[in-house]
């Protein structure tokens, strides 16, 4: 067993391979260097696996995959997470709660503080997904250990000591959140109700199926369900487990009036290695059935990776309005390798993701920006509300229609 082998195979693909390198908010060369010093001293693969899959969390980047996974692992967000959390002013906070999941059902609620996780004070537990590779977080890091930590380890169930809004404390108990994402696997790819008064708005919801081809004549089949509406939500706050462009482009198509760009890709590999860049732009074609009336886009934390080029790609290609907090932050385009050395697995987005103005994905902010995106203080959806809300100010505008 050579582990400064593995561990130069691991480095060599992170600053070969990895669109996202060069970045603001983490110190790469300074956290690879302190994991290396971890990593070449572990006595077998399964050592050195912990420390190379918790390098890969100081990353703060739900694309960058690191397995094979065990039971101690924390579960993987957004895909098994029920809800996303922050410190504020030093005391950890729900930032938002995934509707209909166990945190939801328990009454877990955005603005609620977390004391403790399994008996752990938050602060601490915040810093335990990192191990030793991550001695001084950063205020980001901490922010993603904690949504980490809420949302519990792949193979056991979680206990918070949470406080709501009547000053209560309560001991709540939750199954994991992989037991909880295995249960959403046999949903409907999409899904359409009316709503409004006159039930002439189409909620249209993608469940987390953008990876599924059948997808394409789903949405197909519910789109000209929805012809007649006087308006679309199309609700991309289910999907977080990413996509291909297949089922995106096809998604968007009915929306787009013209052939236009949607995402623009870099990949930097080329560069690095031949020092030539490579650059292109993905683009959408109208589809049949064509709806024209007003749209609006919701997306949130558990919108991901192809969720996320919907999003901007809408932005880009349509004249839909959109409504949502920022997304799940999965950088750039998936790709997937096998390390010889060590047997691990690593996924990582090969291909850095923009807005084709120039945005990089991850920095995308809608025309209605609001937070919480998913879950209101009151339990209500406060997206769908936002909708009604603009609905009503348009007709206000233009009484005639």
């Amino acid at each position: 067993w050579d582990a400064e082998a593995a561990w130069d195979e691991l480095e060599g693909l992170l600053r070969g391979v990895y669109a996202y390198n060069e970045r603001y908010d983490i110190d790469v060369d300074a956290q690879l260097a302190r994991s290396k010093a971890l990593a070449v001293e572990a006595p077998d693969k399964a050592v050195f696996r912990k420390i190379i899959h918790q390098t890969a969390l100081t990353f703060m980047d739900p694309h960058l995959i690191i397995g094979p996974f065990d039971d101690s692992d924390y579960a993987i967000v957004m895909t098994a997470a029920d809800m996303s959390a922050r410190f504020v002013d030093g005391a950890a906070v729900i930032a938002d709660v995934r509707r209909g999941s166990p945190a939801f059902e328990a009454g877990v609620r955005p603005g609620d503080r977390v004391s403790a996780i399994d008996g752990v004070a938050s602060a601490e537990a915040a810093a335990l997904p990192f191990g030793e590779t991550l001695p001084m977080p950063g205020a980001a890091q901490r922010d993603y250990g904690l949504t980490l930590a809420v949302n519990g380890k792949r193979g056991s169930d979680r206990t918070l000591s949470v406080m709501g809004s009547a000053r209560d404390a309560r001991e709540i108990e939750l199954i994991s959140t992989l037991e909880y994402a295995r249960s959403l696997s046999n949903r409907e790819l999409v899904t359409l109700e009316f709503l409004g008064e006159d039930k002439d708005i189409a909620h249209i919801t993608v469940l987390n199926s953008l990876g599924n081809n059948d997808t394409i004549a789903a949405f197909d089949a519910v789109i000209e369900q929805a012809a007649g509406a006087r308006a679309v939500i199309l609700d991309m706050r289910e999907t977080p487990s990413g996509g291909n462009t297949e089922v995106a482009r096809s998604i968007i198509g009915h929306f787009a009036s013209k052939v236009a760009p949607y995402q623009m890709h870099i990949v930097p590999v080329y560069e690095r290695e031949f020092t030539v860049p490579r650059q292109f732009v993905e683009y959408v074609y109208p589809r049949e059935p064509q709806f024209t009336g007003p749209v609006f886009v919701l997306h949130g934390k558990w919108t991901g990776s192809m969720g996320e080029g919907i999003v901007i790609g809408m932005d880009a290609a349509t004249d839909a309005i959109s409504i949502g907090s920022d997304m799940g932050d999965l950088l750039g385009g998936l790709w997937n390798r096998d390390l010889r050395q060590s047997g691990a697995r690593v996924d990582l987005g090969g291909e850095a993701l923009f807005h084709v103005d120039g945005t990089p994905r991850g920095d995308f902010v809608a025309d209605h920006p609001i937070m919480p995106a998913s879950t209101a203080r009151d339990g209500s959806d406060p997206a769908l509300a936002k909708v009604m809300e603009l609905m009503k100010e348009m007709e206000d505008a233009n009484p005639s229609r």
